[in-house]
C-alpha cells in the first residue's frame, strides 16, 4: 500500500508536489474556483494538478487508519506517511472554509499540511480519539496562525487599538454574550476602550468569510466550527492567537538576554527563569561567591529590567499582550 508513494516526510514538498500514486496519470478533477476573485492560470495549474493526484489516493476507513496509526507509533515511518496521505484531502476541505482568494488557498493547503505532520507526531491512537478528528484540531490551527500572523503584519499595522483587538477581539465577545448582550461594535468597543471604527475595521479584517470558529458548520444546524472543539481540547483559534504571542515572547526574551552585561545577572536569567528546573539560590551563591539572599535581590533586579523591557517595547500593550500569554 505504502510502496506506490514517494514522498519526503515533513517536506514542504509534500504540499505543492506530491508523488502521485502509480495509477494516477488519467485521473482528472474540475476543480471549482474560490467566490470573490478570478484565479488566474497558474493557481488552476497547481491546484488542479495536486487535487488530481490527491483524488487517486485512496480513503481509508477508521479501523484502518487505527492500524497505520499503531505501526507509527512503534515506528513504522511509511505507515506515519500513508496516514497523511490519506487525509490530505481533508486539509484542503478545511483550507476552502478560510481562503477568500485562490493564493489564500494555497498557502492554506501548505500550513494545513504541516499541522497534519504535526498531528502525527503529537498522536495516540491508544485514548480513543479517531485521527481525523485529532488532526483536523492541528490542521486549523496552523491555518489560523498564519491567517494571524499575515494579518497583523500587513492589515494591522502599528496601530495601538488594531493590535489590542488582535488579542482581546474574541475575548471581548465571549465576555459580553456570558452577560447576555450581543456584541455589537459598539458594545465591543466600549468593552476595550477602542473606537467603534476600529472595532468595524478589524472585525472585517479578522473574520473574513469564516476565518472565526463562531460559524455554522455547513449542514449541522445549530453547531459552529468551534463546537467541534468543545470539551477538553482548546479552541484552535486560542491555540493559534497564544501561539503567536509565545513566538514573539520568545524572541524578546532572546533579544532581552543578549543585553545582559553582567555575568551574575545571565546566569540567574538563565539557571533560574528561562530552565524548566531552576537552580537553587545556594547553588549560583556558592557559584558566585555570595550570599542567597545577594542572588534573591539580583534575581528581582532581573525581573524589574525585564518588565522594563518589555514595557518599551510594547508600551502600553504589554498587559493585553500578557493576557494572551
Amino acid at each position: 500500500m505504502a510502496s506506490s508513494l514517494a514522498i519526503e516526510f515533513q517536506s514542504r514538498d509534500l504540499v505543492l508536489k506530491p508523488a502521485a500514486p502509480l495509477d494516477s496519470v488519467n485521473c482528472d478533477l474540475m476543480y471549482t474556483q474560490v467566490p470573490g476573485e478570478h484565479a488566474s492560470n497558474a493557481s488552476i495549474d497547481a491546484l488542479t494538478s495536486y487535487m488530481n493526484r490527491l483524488r487517486c489516493i485512496t480513503l481509508l476507513s477508521v479501523e484502518e487508519q487505527q492500524e497505520l496509526a499503531e505501526r507509527y507509533l512503534k515506528g513504522d515511518v511509511e505507515a506515519g506517511q500513508m496516514l497523511v496521505w490519506t487525509n490530505l484531502r481533508l486539509v484542503v476541505k478545511i483550507a476552502r472554509e478560510y481562503a477568500r482568494r485562490w493564493s489564500d488557498l494555497l498557502d492554506l493547503i501548505q500550513e494545513g499540511n504541516l499541522g497534519l505532520t504535526e498531528a502525527l507526531s503529537r498522536y495516540n491512537p491508544h485514548r480513543g480519539v479517531k485521527f481525523t478528528g485529532y488532526a483536523q484540531f492541528w490542521v486549523r490551527a496552523m491555518m489560523l496562525n498564519h491567517l494571524m500572523n499575515q494579518l497583523h503584519s500587513v492589515r494591522l499595522g502599528g496601530s495601538r487599538a488594531g493590535r489590542k483587538l488582535f488579542y482581546n477581539l474574541k475575548k471581548a465577545r465571549r465576555a459580553l454574550l456570558k452577560e447576555g448582550l450581543e456584541p455589537t461594535p459598539a458594545l465591543v468597543a466600549q468593552y476595550l476602550d477602542v473606537d467603534v471604527e476600529d472595532v468595524v475595521h478589524v472585525s472585517a479584517q479578522l473574520d473574513g468569510k469564516t476565518v472565526y470558529l463562531d460559524g455554522p458548520v455547513p449542514g449541522m444546524d445549530g453547531v459552529s466550527i468551534g463546537d467541534q472543539f468543545a470539551g477538553e481540547q482548546e479552541n484552535p483559534e486560542e491555540v493559534a492567537t497564544r501561539s503567536h504571542c509565545l513566538d514573539k515572547l520568545r524572541v524578546m526574551m532572546e533579544e532581552f538576554a543578549r543585553g545582559l552585561a553582567d555575568e551574575r545577572k545571565r546566569a540567574i536569567w538563565q539557571d533560574r527563569m528561562v530552565q524548566g528546573e531552576p537552580k537553587q539560590l545556594a547553588d549560583l551563591g556558592l557559584e558566585f561567591q555570595v550570599s542567597k539572599e545577594r542572588i534573591r535581590q539580583i534575581e528581582l533586579e532581573v525581573r524589574d529590567d525585564f518588565k522594563f523591557f518589555l514595557h518599551d517595547k510594547l508600551g502600553h500593550e504589554m498587559n493585553d499582550f500578557l493576557e494572551c500569554i
